[in-house]
């Protein structure tokens, strides 16, 4: 299980630098607290880090139930997908909104595929 809690540290400290750049968009672009609209640059900050964090909530604990009952090695090797996602998604969402699908896309497949393994491990656990 240890590389499962290494991967899962590593997407909690992607989601922390998402944080960074909010904060430093904010600053860039004159958005005070509490405000989460105004520059369309600050705007793709924060949905990003927004985005990622709705993501974190499905993919933490299926990461954490694949690894214990199923395979924690595939469920590490799915959550590094899931993170390499997320930094595309975060690229490309950056660059150019329309961008952002591809990395959306493999971070969905990775999340569904955690969710998958982890109910498949349970089951399997029960009987």
């Amino acid at each position: 299980m240890h590389l499962v809690y290494l991967v899962i540290l590593v997407a909690l400290a992607e989601y922390l630098l998402l944080g960074v750049l909010v904060a430093r968009a904010r600053g860039r672009y004159q958005v005070a607290a509490p405000a989460v609209t105004g520059h369309p640059e600050f705007e793709r900050c924060f949905r990003v880090q927004q985005n990622t964090l709705e993501q974190l909530i499905v993919v933490i604990p299926a990461m954490w139930i694949f690894g214990l009952t199923l395979s924690p090695l595939w469920s590490a090797i799915l959550g590094l997908v899931f993170v390499l996602g997320r930094g595309l998604y975060a690229y490309g969402y950056l660059r150019h909104p329309a961008r952002r699908h591809h990395g959306f896309t493999l971070g969905f497949i990775a999340t569904l595929a955690l969710l998958a393994g982890g109910l498949l491990g349970t089951i399997k656990a029960l009987l």
